[in-house]
């Protein structure tokens, strides 16, 4: 889906794409199985060829777990942080749909940036992953959870065809509720 994860548009798709399709491996997951369980070290990232994943978070004062973000089709998946840090995830990636990855193990790629010359691709990656992280918290501040719904909904309109209205709400940092408000002050406007 164009325009949902922007830092895509920073990096060269297709050098990562093709190094999935070329060395990855094939991989099915059924609809809520999951590519990286909390407190796992990932240390591979995929190429998503088909199907959709969501990326949650516990919070564990409310013992609620939150939507964080979304990977779509010709997309990819991964906790970058971890894979870079070799430290455990604090986050749930899971499948929404039936899907196939090709998953490459994280150090076999950078290897294979480096013997290439690409690392300005891996730097490139990394500061399009934090640009879009720090927009999405600028935007909690600045904008109304209306502004944020809008402003998504202008982005990817598809988005509502692959995750549900919970789900939305849950990224949006809003209750079911009050996104179905806001759904229909826009739909009597």
């Amino acid at each position: 889906m164009d325009k949902f994860n922007t830092y895509l548009d920073l990096i060269d798709t297709e050098l990562y794409k093709n190094f999935c399709l070329k060395y990855g491996e094939a991989r099915l997951f059924k609809r809520k199985e999951l590519y990286l369980r909390a407190g796992d070290i990932c240390s591979t990232f995929g190429y998503i060829k088909e199907g959709c994943f969501k990326y949650t978070c516990m919070n564990t004062a409310e013992n609620r777990l939150h939507s964080i973000g979304f990977s779509f089709k010709d997309e990819f998946i991964s906790d970058y942080p971890t894979c870079k840090y070799g430290i455990p995830s604090k986050i749930n990636i899971e499948a929404l749909t039936d899907s196939e990855v090709y998953i490459v193990d994280i150090h076999t790629f950078i290897k294979h940036i480096y013997s290439i010359n690409k690392e300005t691709e891996l730097i490139k990656a990394s500061d399009g992953i934090f640009l879009q992280s720090y927009e999405r918290y600028i935007n909690l501040y600045t904008q109304t959870p209306e502004e944020r719904y809008h402003d998504l909904l202008k982005r990817c309109p598809e988005i509502l065809q692959f995750i549900s209205l919970k789900e939305l709400a849950s990224f949006l940092r809003i209750t079911p509720i009050y996104l179905s408000k806001i759904r229909r002050k826009t739909l009597s406007q």
